[in-house]
Parts: structure tokens; sequence; C-alpha cells
């Protein structure tokens, strides 16, 4: 048993640090892909976005001009991640690349993801708790609670009330909700 947290100690010990790479303007996404075809255990945190150009891209970067790498610094060089287009280097003090602590980056995961929620809930125009009724040919008008979205505006989760007090959840498409005024 001992020897099997050792092995897995030493395997999350090779990954190595995470560190900052700072990229020029607007390169993020193509040093994100030159990373992802070299294997480089990357994380580019984004965010939606509705681009008043319909060829433009539909998300963004929450850090523009940085992204986040594991690893050695010397499987780095060796790897020429500072060769890549657009890649400036790592975010260093002295001259050192400076590591950030895992918590963190898991810290920025969670903010983003709870961001991101936040965002799908307000372009469906419901918030949690708010009363709704449901359209469906099959059963009529049903009322309801509204839950959460579940992938953008297309599908949401709602509480139906229904006889004797109980509720059941259900997942429906958006364009059956109405709010109950």
């Amino acid at each position: 048993m001992e020897n099997q947290n050792v092995v897995k100690a030493d395997i999350l010990e090779n990954r190595g640090e995470w560190y900052a790479l700072r990229c020029k303007s607007n390169m993020e996404f193509i040093v994100d892909h030159q990373l992802s075809v070299r294997n480089i255990t990357r994380y580019l945190p984004t965010y939606p976005v509705t681009p008043v150009n319909s060829r433009s891209r539909r998300t963004r970067p929450y850090f523009p001009g940085y992204l986040f790498l594991q690893g050695k610094t010397d499987d780095f060089f060796a790897q020429r991640v500072f060769l890549l287009r657009g890649v400036i280097g790592l975010v260093s003090f002295d001259g050192i690349p400076a590591p950030i602590q895992p918590g963190i980056i898991e810290s920025v995961r969670r903010q983003t993801h709870k961001l991101d929620l936040e965002l799908q809930l307000a372009r469906s125009g419901f918030t949690p708790g708010d009363e709704v009724f449901v359209q469906d040919s099959a059963l009529g008008q049903l009322e309801g609670i509204f839950e959460k979205c579940i992938n953008g505006q297309e599908r949401v989760s709602v509480l139906l009330k229904l006889m004797q007090g109980n509720m059941m959840r259900v997942e429906v498409p958006a364009e059956k909700v109405r709010r109950k005024h």
C-alpha cells in the first residue's frame, strides 16, 4: 500500500510546476494550439462573448497575454517552447521563472467556471427560484420553479409543481419556459 502512494506521489511530482507564459497580444489561442501539438500540459482560461462580427472568435482569454503551463523549465527549453510563434517567455523575477502554486490554478479554474455559469444564467433571463410556466403540447401549461441552465440557452432544469405539493425535476428546452407574472 505504501509503495502505491509513493508511486502516485512520484507521478504528481514529475508533472512539474505551473508557470505563467507571456505571449503577444491576441496570440493566446495560437500559442495554446502550438502547445497542444507538443503535448504540453497547459491551461488557457476563457469566457464566452457575443462578437459583433459573426466570423470573430466567440471566446476571449480571462488573462489577455497569458496562459499557464505545467512542467519543468528544462522540458520547455528542450521542446523549444520559447521559439514558438507568439511566445514572449515565462513570467520571471531576477531571471528566475516564478512557479505558481497548484492551488492558485485550481482557484482560477473554479472562479472561471463559476463566472461561466453566472453568464449562462444572465443570458437565459432567469435566476434560480423564479416562478415559471412550462408550455408543453402534451401536458399543457405546468407551474414550476426555475433551477438552473444546463447547457447555455438551449436546455434548463425546472422543478415542476405536481399534485399534493410534490416537486419533480425535469430538463426542458429553454424556449418552452415562460416567466410567471
